[in-house]
């Protein structure tokens, strides 16, 4: 076995402490990673609204426009047009999803028409049909089943075949939570479907979620399609950013599996996802979205975490990550909810503050549980448009009250990614906020806070958070060094910053010879105080490679300066190369950009957008910068 080989093995049981869920092992942490496999090639395709893969013929998926012409079109895997099919004897009113099943040795597809935006149909129809070959012209419906629901007409656009019980099955889209039904597969009468009951184990919106909804066009949580795998054992249900993928138990039922807790795949930056299917295994889905040229993205559910030597690195500057709780010694009574606020003393304290903007919001922001949520939620979407939805390795904070609230962030909303619990020590900053890392390498050895005064300032001591190290395991005996920063603010003087810059090289240079180090966070060097007291070339790059040096495509920053109509990359990522290791390393060309891939994260003058609870839009002031560190064995 050659050397690669040996540090990719390390590496996945390392990085990944990642296992292949059972049917029995719903809940798997394993980071899982799609591609982006090709676009629909075909220009009559302009909203696919279901995804079949073919029984025929290997390596063709079906889909189809949700209305229109009664057609299927064929593609293959990597979106490309192979032919399309009238269906004869069906009318398209509102397809939303399509499946395949083998029936009697013979290949199906049955064509859900189950859309029903106002929910006021007094029917909606199966049409099942043998799956043609991609070179045919037309084909025929076989039989349709018409249904109604026990409860009244419902909007749907999922459902999937259970073949082994001859049964269609179909989600609702608006119900919170949503509810499957039930439908025989072939029915000569009118049937009504079967209430099976509520399917808990999906995410439910918040309140602020629901509310903002109309405005933001944000529907997240809500099913847009659904699959079965032809061995009639693993699932996936389809929302608009998100897979779920659950294993049924030999014996059980659907219901009863639908309702375990299932794995998530984030779908990054994709937003509009609206058809999914299994490929030709159970472990391969395929998901596209309504758009003429839509993305077809690849999702491989047994992909490791780590296919490379090399570890993804964020700076991520969470703005303000506070929970509602009130802390002791933290100044947090801004961030509590609106009814927490409503005493004399709290409210006299609040007045206190000179500055406008802060005073108003310590009186009036409304920092609810939904408030918390919605931050949360939108941090983790930032997150996760990074390395194809699996997030970066290694995540360096600034701005967090707390290890409680990035422990509700991993847990609650990157589950899934197998980030290993929140490294955070607090520290003496005076409104309380640390700095802190998720990594999915293990540590090394313990994490230190390594605090600092600036003797020519103290009485700003409160002004500084310290410098967190915490040291990751390379597989080939070597470790990683982070150190997570956030250095005083611009409107403090510069002295300050050139304490902390002496500060953290010091620490860098009192490093074992085999250890390669990092620094990711909030430096607060402005592009304009770089230019005057040239801070960089003093203080960073003789020591370190800065990674936007290495380019950065064509980011202008991390933060912009209105006043000054001003970008600065207060943002950075240095790295530092092992002195004795075994193996050398760098940033990798082309690695380095900037995550705003997520459109709340970007104002419509292209800049930073900050968080608003009321509105439960924007992420952060800052934007977070990206590397990658590769490493290669030495000669």
């Amino acid at each position: 076995m050659n050397n690669r080989a040996v540090w990719l093995l390390l590496t996945l049981s390392l990085a990944c402490g990642c296992s292949e869920p059972s049917a029995g092992e719903n809940q798997a942490a394993t980071p899982l990673l799609f591609t982006v496999a090709g676009r629909l090639e075909n220009d009559r395709i302009d909203e696919a609204s279901g995804l079949a893969r073919s029984q025929r013929e290997p390596g063709v998926l079906w889909t189809m426009n949700d209305d229109g012409k009664a057609r299927l079109f064929a593609l293959d895997t990597a979106g490309r047009d192979k032919g399309n099919v009238d269906l004869k004897k069906a009318d398209n009113d509102d397809w939303e999803d399509l499946a395949s099943f083998t029936l009697d040795g013979e290949p199906h597809l049955v064509v859900a028409d189950i859309g029903d935006n106002q929910a006021k149909r007094k029917k909606v129809t199966l049409y099942v049909a043998r799956e043609p070959r991609p070179s045919e012209d037309k084909t025929k419906v076989d039989w349709h089943v018409d249904f109604k629901y026990p409860d009244g007409p419902r909007d749907a656009e999922s459902a999937a075949v259970d073949i082994d019980n001859e049964r269609v099955l179909i989600l609702s889209k608006r119900d919170i939570p949503p509810v499957l039904y039930e439908v025989p597969l072939r029915s000569d009468d009118k049937v009504t479907a079967k209430w099976l009951g509520t399917i808990d184990s999906l995410p439910k919106p918040s309140r602020q979620d629901v509310e903002f909804a109309p405005k933001t066009k944000d529907w997240h949580w809500q099913p847009t399609g659904m699959d079965i795998s032809a061995d009639n054992r693993a699932a996936v249900i389809l929302t608009y950013r998100a897979i779920y993928y659950y294993l049924r138990k030999p014996g059980q039922d659907w219901f009863e599996a639908l309702n375990t807790k299932p794995v998530r795949v984030g779908l990054g930056n994709f937003r509009n996802a609206e058809a999914v299917a299994f490929g030709d295994d159970a472990r391969t889905v395929f998901v596209t979205g309504e758009d003429r040229h839509a993305r077809l993205l690849r999702v491989d559910l047994s992909m490791p975490a780590v296919s490379e030597p090399r570890a993804s690195i964020m700076s991520l500057n969470a703005q303000n990550l506070f929970d509602n709780e009130d802390d002791p010694g933290k100044d947090d009574k801004a961030y509590l909810p609106l009814a927490a606020k409503q005493n004399p003393a709290h409210i006299d304290a609040c007045n206190e503050i000179e500055v406008e903007s802060w005073r108003n919001e310590c009186l009036y922001l409304d920092w609810s549980d939904a408030a918390v949520d919605t931050k949360l939620r939108m941090l983790a979407e930032t997150i996760r448009q990074v390395d194809g939805g699996r997030g970066p390795d290694i995540i360096a904070f600034q701005e967090i009250e707390n290890e409680r609230i990035l422990e509700r962030l991993r847990r609650e909303h990157l589950a899934d990614l197998g980030y290993q619990p929140a490294v955070l020590l607090e520290g003496r900053d005076a409104r309380g906020i640390d700095v802190a890392f998720l990594s999915r390498l293990p540590l090394a050895g313990d994490p230190v806070l390594h605090a600092f005064d600036v003797p020519d300032f103290p009485d700003r001591a409160g002004d500084t958070r310290g410098v967190l190290q915490a040291d990751f395991a390379l597989p080939d005996g070597s470790v990683l060094t982070g150190f997570a920063v956030h250095f005083p603010a611009p409107y403090h003087p510069t002295p300050m910053r050139i304490a902390a810059y002496e500060h953290l090289n010091a620490l860098r240079d009192a490093l074992p010879d085999h250890h390669y180090a990092f620094a990711a966070g909030d430096f607060n060097t402005t592009s304009t105080e770089d230019e005057r007291e040239g801070m960089l070339d003093r203080f960073a790059r003789p020591g370190w490679t800065v990674a936007h040096d290495l380019g950065c495509g064509d980011c202008r920053g991390t933060y912009y300066y209105r006043r000054d109509d001003n970008w600065s990359f207060l943002d950075m990522i240095l790295f530092s190369p092992a002195r004795g290791a075994k193996t050398t390393a760098g940033i990798r060309a082309g690695s380095v950009a900037i995550a705003n891939e997520f459109e709340s994260q970007v104002t419509a003058a292209g800049t930073p957008r900050r968080h608003d609870s009321a509105t439960g839009t924007g992420v952060s002031d800052h934007w977070p910068i990206v590397a990658t560190i590769e490493l290669a064995q030495k000669q």
